[in-house]
């Protein structure tokens, strides 16, 4: 199938490109990676006039390390850097987690992670790691800039907080909490395919205590989703089988999933348990404790 008819924009600065954003509401539409806009454009399911492509503009790829700390990713950055980072790979295995569970090789090299977050799909895997790592994203346009938590960017089903003319400009991600170990899995009919459920856990640990739990489940919800019922479940507590087990259960109920080709609310409830069960196992054996001998 073929891609419509469009006229393709090349601004020098994310200044230009905000401009031309305004300039031409409602006709125009952003380009980074491609892999869901060009997708997107062939099934008409988007027509726009201007395509304005923001690869030639300089400093929106890569990694860097930020003064106070933290990690700094800038939106262009392909799915594959951060997979193959050692910095994210060591730092932030929760981040790797899921991009190293993203589509093919081909994929990963195009697509990027600010597309990712900006395409606001309920299944997006680089979601649910960000916003349990407190991921804050910097947006600007023409005359403003500001920034918002992931958390508060994704409103829906493709929909964000970004504005007329706004447009993301550097991922933040803090500095990990010292003894915080985490994980992520998802459930998809092959590995490369969109999660028919993700989850995500950030565990603090004290010794054999675990302080504090993050959960984050995707693909049941408008939105990736805090458990925090069942993050009190695990809090405070040296989780043991039964804990982990308790935890998984809450937080399949605090699930809002959808029933669809893949699979009927009461299943998608029973994989939620299932994997929120396998990354607080994995979390825990990162941070050098197990389940039923914690």
């Amino acid at each position: 199938m073929s891609l419509p008819q469009f006229t393709h924009l090349r601004p020098a600065d994310l200044r230009e490109a905000s401009a031309m954003l305004l300039e031409l509401p409602g006709e125009s539409r952003v380009l980074a990676g491609g892999t869901d806009m060009l997708v997107k454009m062939k099934l008409r399911r988007q027509v726009p006039r201007y395509l304005i492509n923001l690869k030639k503009i300089a400093g929106l790829e890569g990694l860097r390390d930020e003064p106070g700390g933290g990690l700094s990713i800038g939106p262009l950055t392909t799915l594959e850097a951060l997979k193959t980072s050692v910095v994210v790979r060591k730092k932030y295995p929760l981040l790797h987690d899921a991009v190293a569970r993203m589509g093919t090789l081909e994929i990963r090299n195009c697509g990027t992670v600010g597309g990712n977050l900006c395409n606001a799909s309920p299944a997006a895997e680089t979601v649910p790691a960000l916003l349990l790592l407190g991921a804050t994203l910097h947006l600007v346009s023409r005359d403003t800039q500001r920034s918002v938590a992931l958390e508060a960017f994704i409103q829906g089903p493709g929909r964000t907080q970004l504005a007329r003319g706004e447009l993301l400009a550097t991922i933040h991600v803090p500095e990990p909490v010292q003894g915080s170990f985490g994980a992520y899995e998802k459930h998809s009919l092959r590995r490369m395919d969109l999660a028919v459920v993700g989850a995500a856990v950030l565990l603090g640990t004290e010794g054999p205590l675990c302080r504090w739990a993050k959960i984050a489940l995707s693909a049941v919800g408008p939105t990736a989703l805090r458990a925090h019922h069942a993050e009190s479940l695990l809090a405070g507590r040296e989780v043991d089988e039964a804990c982990m087990q308790s935890a998984a259960r809450a937080a399949a109920a605090e699930v809002q999933p959808q029933a669809d080709l893949h699979g009927t609310v009461e299943q998608k409830r029973e994989m939620a348990a299932a994997l929120t069960a396998r990354v607080i196992a994995r979390a825990l054996e990162r941070a050098g404790l197990h389940p039923g001998r914690a």
